[in-house]
């Protein structure tokens, strides 16, 4: 256990009280932090201290640091009352989607199994008959599983320079699927969803689905298109692997075998959003 001076522990734990009160309740408060109601009930009435590492989540979540917690109390609703956001996002939400996002925090363990650099390819709505090839990167940010993607919009064999789109983006698993939101970062105007088959192998290779959105292109056509997410590994030259993307013929040999067979379930090139998609 971590032990402050003594006289610090009367304000720590009035301002881990008021800290709490910003959130409907003790146990989601306990939910969204992992932590075990009783413990952190010993915390509030001072009975316990935390450990480094439970400290380091709790001031993670209500967006302080630990010296903050250990000032004076006054002092300390001084901050909170000063800090923008400090009354935690979530408890602004309505009940089902805070539930949601609490799901996306307990899957975090489960999820990590996904951590680590994918191909991602499917049909591109902005140029029919090619296959997009984008890099995706799954990461872990606090209690939840995110992604950041890269689209570079260059065809095989020309030189122009090509277009770049960024996207960001939450996993969460729901109906034992893995669920992707994402946004485009660069104008904000922008979501897309995919909707993958989970694997359950420790050393996950390949993810297979579909993906949905609207066309970036003057026309904005809404498409959906199957989806097969390569695994890179977590030891990548980003760099290098984003040269490798691009627009690529459904028969290039740049695409793998796997990635040409299942995006052919596609009925017709031209109109992506025509759809046999299985699982492979």
């Amino acid at each position: 256990m971590t032990n402050p001076e003594d006289d610090s522990v009367p304000d720590f734990v009035a301002n881990l009280r008021h800290a709490a009160s910003f959130h409907t309740s003790i146990s989601e408060t306990c939910r969204q932090l992992i932590i075990n109601r009783a413990q952190f009930m010993k915390y509030l009435s001072g009975a316990s201290y935390p450990s480094r590492n439970n400290l380091r989540r709790i001031c993670d979540f209500f967006g302080v640091e630990e010296f903050e917690m250990m000032m004076p109390h006054e002092q300390f609703r001084g901050i909170l009352r000063l800090r923008p956001g400090a009354d935690n996002v979530s408890t602004n939400l309505p009940g089902p989607m805070r539930e949601l996002l609490l799901l996306a925090q307990r899957q975090q363990t489960e999820l990590s199994r996904l951590v680590g650099w994918y191909y991602v390819h499917y049909h591109s709505a902005s140029r029919p008959g090619k296959i997009l090839r984008s890099l995706m990167s799954i990461h872990r940010w606090r209690d939840y599983t995110c992604y950041r993607r890269i689209e570079r919009l260059s065809v095989e064999g020309e030189q122009l320079r090509p277009e770049v789109y960024k996207y960001s983006g939450l996993i969460i698993m729901v109906g034992d699927r893995l669920h992707l939101v994402d946004q485009e970062t660069v104008t904000a105007s922008e979501l897309s969803h995919t909707i993958l088959y989970p694997s359950y192998r420790n050393r996950v290779q390949l993810l297979t689905g579909m993906t949905m959105g609207v066309s970036g292109s003057d026309t904005h056509h809404s498409f959906a298109s199957p989806v097969l997410m390569e695994a890179l590994g977590r030891g990548i030259s980003p760099r290098k692997a984003l040269r490798n993307c691009g627009l690529f013929d459904p028969d290039s040999t740049e695409l793998s075998l796997p990635t040409r067979r299942y995006l052919t379930h596609v009925q017709d090139r031209s109109r992506p959003w025509q759809l046999q998609v299985h699982p492979i």
